[in-house]
């Protein structure tokens, strides 16, 4: 289960890797992306509906039950699916980012507050900026710059430029510019922006929307408390270099709450699948 900004393309040499092993592979591009429909309401980007889609594919599949790994916003949905589908679900692996457990009191402004007390900087700043109105049309109009932040030459970037509320509006609007991280050739990145602006960057935006305005509150509020407990074999691949998910927070998280944990670090920025593909 694929997070932003990607598509089932960015993990094709791991997908290669599985299928050629004998492993089957379901990725679709989550909602939003590539071929997936794209709307434009922020609630269609809620997690329980996301899980719900997750179901209907593995029953048109045939499959019963599934290996669930994720990365990024994927990880969101894949939380949403053990907890409300458990019996569907037979191990898990989350990828540089942690389980997000149901939160019926979930506060963006309040999670910014608390990690910035923390670690000292907002972490989630740059959120609110994505969920902006406008953010779509700047980040097509400067997309380069965008892109030279977001996958950073070096990761640090994201603690001065990207974490800080306010700092990515004024990367984007000031046209700034980073250098190539060292998995990416200029046409590797062309090719990757072609593949995400397919369908235009609201979908992609919307799932930050749907956290900043709390719109997982209520359907989290239904889920047994029993459900919040992961009881299946389960492997976080923390990424040290990744400083906007940080490992020790998901891992914290996951040791409450997953029963049979096992931890592993890939000395990478969060875009693990591409830093070290192999």
């Amino acid at each position: 289960m694929i997070g932003f900004p990607s598509t089932a393309q960015d993990w094709a040499p791991q997908f290669k890797y599985l299928t050629e092993r004998d492993y089957g592979v379901i990725a679709p591009d989550m909602l939003g992306y590539g071929g997936t429909d794209k709307p434009e309401d922020a609630d269609a980007y809620r997690a329980t509906p996301l899980a719900n889609d997750m179901i209907d594919i593995l029953d048109k599949e045939n499959t019963q039950t599934a290996f669930v790994v994720s990365h990024d916003w994927g990880v969101i949905a894949a939380s949403r699916l053990v907890n409300i589908y458990p019996q569907r679900v037979s191990a898990m692996a989350f990828l540089s980012l942690g389980y997000f457990p149901p939160n019926p009191n979930w506060s963006w402004e309040k999670a910014i507050s608390e990690y910035h007390k923390e670690v000292g900087y907002d972490v989630f700043g740059y959120w609110e900026f994505f969920s902006s109105n406008d953010a779509a049309k700047l980040i097509e109009t400067n997309l380069d710059s965008f892109y030279s932040l977001l996958f950073p030459e070096d990761p640090k970037l994201w603690i001065t430029d990207l974490a800080p509320r306010g700092k990515v509006r004024e990367w984007v609007e000031g046209n700034k510019q980073a250098g190539l991280p060292s998995y990416w050739t200029p046409e590797e990145r062309r090719q990757h922006q072609a593949r995400l602006m397919h369908g235009g960057l609201t979908g992609p935006l919307n799932w930050y929307a749907a956290r900043v305005r709390s719109l997982d509150n209520e359907d989290d509020s239904r889920i047994p408390l029993e459900n919040y407990k992961i009881k299946v074999p389960t492997l976080f691949v923390a990424n040290p270099k990744d400083y906007i998910c940080l490992a020790s927070t998901s891992e914290m998280i996951l040791k409450q709450y997953a029963s049979n944990l096992t931890v592993r670090e890939i000395d990478t920025d969060h875009w693990v699948m591409m830093a070290a593909p192999n």
